[in-house]
């Protein structure tokens, strides 16, 4: 594995100083910055795009939390435990549902505006794998109206760096020293004392998702050859509920109007399975309906027979399917869609990761609260959650660091120019790869084969001198696959059709290390 991949010199470079960099302006990103702000820290805030195009900023479904008069956090706790199948990890759940209440309570001070009833209560949906219905929610723009409140909270305290990307990570004895970035034609060394990934996860590297414009995943891939430790990449969330057009892009159907009511119905209008179980089971369900040759339906009817409007209630959802054609009274086409990354860069609870001075929050991060799958709406509740603990983690780093000013060089990979119709080609067939052997369903032979396929591509693409993002999320599939390979069992989204059932030897940690050495390990 290459340490570097772009050539640069860092005395040649313009150079910009600061603290904190925080990459990512997602819900992750911009909450740890508020905390960031109220100690007195003006984070630089790096993003390939605007702040309000993220994946939490889509999150449609709402934020668990136990709030309800019925409900405990002690049963937010069982839930989660129980959708990680053996793999969540005790003391940081606790610290999601404990602690993340109080940040809900934050949101409700910040004045998010949560649907309320006449009284002024909060309402509180149900979705799949909850007990109880503790989801709080803005309509179906949930992540839209957090996310909102945060840009507004730091727009005008922090520096924003928009439309460049990290290119490389720098690191002197696995210690944390700067990072380089660019916006495709000009490039900047940004020397601070500790770095951010608020990046996303890596959903986007399958050919169907749901992920925001420009979230790849390549920057879990650059802190990988930065030294950071990978953990539990095997495990991706396929969305059982994404609209399903020929020749169009997976646009995701929240699965919060099957809490309400809405049901899943075969092409012969049979219900095959039960709506609210979790995610990988009804995506799994749904899957087998299509490799039988049969279509599956979401069907929106019972909502109205509720008394429940969906272009009131799910807004969101009513502009989609309108605009292809469709309407509440129509069945409408769904399929899963890989839609959260639970495996990522190995965090701490307080975000602190194997390289000193990088920290990891939110979906870039695996602190093993998902375990092997995620409970639905906890994912907004740990980017705030996180997001908090960690900006305490980076004050107290940074009160004991300086800003390195160390020189390093690269002579990068290769020499050819590669063409952006020959990056685009490279980037489809890495998609269609990852998504035909190592999706929903997984087998040795299959692995093997785009294990071998991947490496292939390693190679021609290390004859580039301009090939980064790509190689990044070559060595991100190469990870993702080696962790599937490794662990010969199923367990919550890992489905191998060679080993269908749960192994106990298996109830542990797939750790990628350095040069893809990979090992299983109990936290």
């Amino acid at each position: 594995m290459e340490r570097y991949l772009t050539e640069f010199d860092t005395k040649k470079l313009p150079v910009i100083t600061t603290d904190t960099v925080i990459a990512g302006a997602g819900i992750a990103g911009l909450s740890t910055a508020v905390q960031l702000i109220n100690f007195g820290i003006k984070p630089i805030i790096i993003s390939k795009k605007t702040p309000t195009i993220s994946n939490s900023f889509l999150a449609q479904g709402g934020i668990a939390a136990a709030i309800g008069k019925e409900d405990d956090p002690q049963l937010h706790y069982k839930d989660t435990i129980k959708a990680g199948r053996g793999l969540c990890i005790g003391k940081n759940v606790r610290i999601l549902v404990e602690e993340g209440l109080e940040r809900v309570v934050d949101l409700i001070n910040y004045n998010v505006p949560f649907d309320r009833d006449k009284e002024r209560n909060i309402l509180l949906t149900k979705e799949g794998g909850h007990s109880k219905r503790r989801v709080l929610h803005v309509k179906d723009q949930t992540g839209s109206a957090v996310g909102t409140v945060f840009y507004n909270l730091v727009k005008d305290r922090v520096d924003f760096l928009l439309n460049y990307y990290l290119e490389e990570i720098l690191t002197v004895d696995n210690r944390y020293v700067g990072v380089i970035v660019s916006n495709g034609s000009e490039k900047l060394l940004i020397r601070s004392k500790s770095l951010i990934i608020a990046t996303g996860g890596y959903s986007p590297i399958y050919l169907r998702n749901t992920s925001a414009y420009k979230i790849s995943g390549d920057t879990i891939g650059a802190a990988y050859r930065a030294g950071c430790v990978l953990k539990d990449l095997e495990f991706v969330q396929f969305h059982p509920t994404a609209l399903f057009i020929e020749n169009q892009s997976a646009y995701l159907i929240t699965e919060a109007v099957r809490g309400e009511g809405a049901i899943l119905v075969d092409q012969n209008g049979e219900r095959f399975v039960n709506e609210m179980k979790p995610r990988d089971e009804v995506a799994r369900a749904i899957f087998k309906k299509y490799a039988e040759g049969e279509k599956v339906f979401l069907d929106l009817r019972p909502l109205k027979e509720k008394g429940i409007s969906v272009k009131k209630r799910f807004p969101t959802v009513y502009n989609l399917i309108k605009n292809f054609g469709f309407s509440e009274n129509d069945l409408i086409p769904v399929s899963p869609a890989a839609h959260y990354s639970i495996g990522g860069i190995e965090a701490t609870a307080n975000g602190k990761t194997s390289v000193e001075g990088i920290f990891a929050v939110g979906e870039s991060s695996c602190t093993g609260i998902h375990g092997a799958n995620r409970l639905a709406s906890n994912s907004l509740l740990e980017c705030i959650t996180f997001g908090y603990k960690t900006a305490y983690s980076v004050y107290i780093h940074n009160m004991y660091s300086n800003i390195p000013s160390v020189n390093i060089s690269s002579k990068g990979t290769g020499t050819k120019i590669i063409t952006r119709e020959e990056r685009r080609g490279y980037l489809i067939r890495l998609k269609n790869l990852m998504w035909r052997y190592v999706g929903l369903e997984r087998s040795e032979k299959g692995l093997e084969k785009a294990l071998s396929e991947i490496e292939k591509m390693e190679k021609e693409l290390l004859a580039y001198k301009n090939s980064r993002y790509l190689v990044d999320l070559v060595y991100l599939s190469k990870g993702i696959i080696l962790s599937a390979k490794k662990r010969k069992e199923s367990r919550g989204t890992h489905y191998r059709a060679d080993f269908p059932e749960e192994k106990k030897d298996y109830k542990k940690h797939t750790k990628i290390y350095n040069d893809f050495k990979i090992k299983l390990e109990v936290n």
